[in-house]
Formats: C-alpha cells, structure tokens, sequence
C-alpha cells in the first residue's frame, strides 16, 4: 500500500497532497520521543521558550548532549510552549524502511531522466501554540501531518519580494539564514495550509515557510530530498555567489534554463578543484550544501 498519495506531484509547485502514515506505528508521538532520546543528541534540536514568526532561527535552536533537558520539553510538551527538530532520521534502522519507501514512492513520480540526489527525513514534536519560526529549507518536503492540528504557511520560493536573490545566493552557498528574514508585510502573500492527520504539503528546494500549532500537541513528519534538477538549480545560485564575490553582476536564476545549466556545471568544476586543491575527494552521494 503506497505511503504518499501523489497524484499530480510537481516538484516546481507547492501543493496539497494526502498520505498513509498517520496510524503507522513508528509515527506515534511516543516513538518519536523515543526516537529523539536515542539519536546522537547533534541530531535533535529544540527550543522551550516564547518565539514569534519573526524569530532568528538561526539562535534559538539548541541541542542537548546530556538529554537531560531533551528528556523534560518532551515529557512536558502538553504544557511548554516548546518544539522538538528530529533530524537525520533515515540514519536509524528502525526507521530506515519506511523513510525509503516514501522516497522510492516520489522516485516513481519524477520526470524522466530526473533522479533523486539526496535522500532524508526529519521529525517535529510541538506543543499547543508553538510557533516555528520564518525561515528557509535546503531540501524539498513532503511534510506529512500526523497528529493535532496546525497552519502552515508558505511563500512561493520564486517570489524575490520576499526573499531576495543576494540572500538566497548566501544561503545556498553557506548554508546560512542570514538576510533571510520576516517581514510583517509579506504574510498577506502566503499560502495557508489548515492540516490535520492525513494532511501533507509538498514545498519546493527553498520555499519560505512557518508554522503554527492548534490547541494540541503536535508531531509532523518530513521526507526530505533533492533531485538532480533541484541539485543544478541550487548550483546555480552557488555560482552566482561566487561570480558576485569576483565583483560580477550574474543574471539572476531562473531567468534562462541554460544558463544555470551552465552556471551549475562551473560550479561542480570549481567544487571539484577545491576539494583536490585540499587532497579530498567529493562526496557525490553527501549533501551538496
């Protein structure tokens, strides 16, 4: 029985979709607790304070090497206004089967001569009115809702009124949010997604979002990917970055296919120069950011 219901799936568009894993027993708010009290502590990021939409994600993310903490926001979710990141999910066996299955199900859905690149999954506990901060992803979601009820919002990743190209640029480069930040008059350009278990939410490499939760806990769960055209696209903004440090002034991407074909290419070539310059070898199967 397939997990996600993809019909109509257009990795270029956010859209609504529906999946089967609410009643799974691996995603249960309990095994996810579970999940999260046995992961490397690197891998569970949380915070248990007073956040707004506009929040610096970069800074209020924490992780817990003792779980000691960990241990009491999840035993309190109920009651903490508090949200718990499971990150680097396809790394546990117990979860490894199901994480693929999922993305061997949007495998199957790509166009021809696209593939998937890298493959993951993440995880999110929340308690009632938890806010998850406005900011940006390196992979493209499938965000599957599992339990309660919360608001997505999200933003066309293509809208440069709301994320700027110098940002983006910086943010696939570097992997950081800076510049990437909330704006009070962008929320009418958002699109709302109510979810419920069942729920899922497809959003394009990049696409800014925040969340929202209802009057319960909450626990959400995420295939992560990047396909080969997501991976030169994402090229071609790192290229720019460079072309823009060089005192360059690049065409913006998206604004011809062939030439962020191109842009991409460079990049790898450059990539690959560095890494020998360091006596490394690239990782072709590791995240390209």
């Amino acid at each position: 029985m397939p997990l996600l219901e993809l019909l109509g799936f257009d990795q270029d568009h956010m859209q609504r979709l529906h999946h089967q894993l609410a009643s799974h027993p691996l995603m249960q708010p309990d095994r996810l607790a579970d999940l999260a009290l046995r992961l490397d502590p690197q891998f569970v990021r949380f915070h248990d304070g007073e956040r707004t939409v506009a929040s610096d994600m970069n800074t209020i993310l924490s992780s817990d090497p003792q779980r000691t903490r960990l241990r009491r926001t999840l035993e309190n979710l109920h009651k903490a206004r508090a949200f718990v990141q499971i990150i680097n999910i396809r790394a546990d066996p117990e979860y490894r089967a199901v994480v693929d299955q999922c993305l061997a199900e949007i495998e199957r859905v790509l166009p021809p001569g696209d593939r998937l690149m890298n493959r993951d999954a993440s995880a999110f506990l929340a308690s009632p009115g938890s806010v998850t901060p406005f900011h940006l992803d390196h992979e493209q979601n499938v965000l599957c809702h599992l339990r309660g009820a919360k608001t997505l919002l999200v933003w066309n990743h293509t809208d440069r009124g709301v994320v700027d190209e110098t940002s983006l640029e910086t943010f696939f480069r570097d992997g950081t949010q800076n510049g990437v930040g909330y704006r009070p008059e962008v929320q009418k350009t958002a699109a709302a997604f109510e979810l419920q278990p069942g729920d899922a939410v497809y959003m394009p490499m990049g696409s800014p979002h925040a969340v929202q939760t209802g009057s319960d806990v909450t626990a959400t769960f995420s295939v992560l990917f990047n396909t080969k055209v997501a991976v030169r696209r994402a090229n071609a903004y790192r290229a720019n970055h460079v072309f823009r440090g060089l005192g360059l002034a690049p065409t913006p991407v998206g604004a011809s296919a062939t030439v962020d074909s191109i842009k991409g290419n460079l990049f790898k070539v450059f990539r690959t120069a560095k890494y020998l310059s360091h006596g490394r070898i690239p990782d072709n199967g590791a995240k390209w950011y």
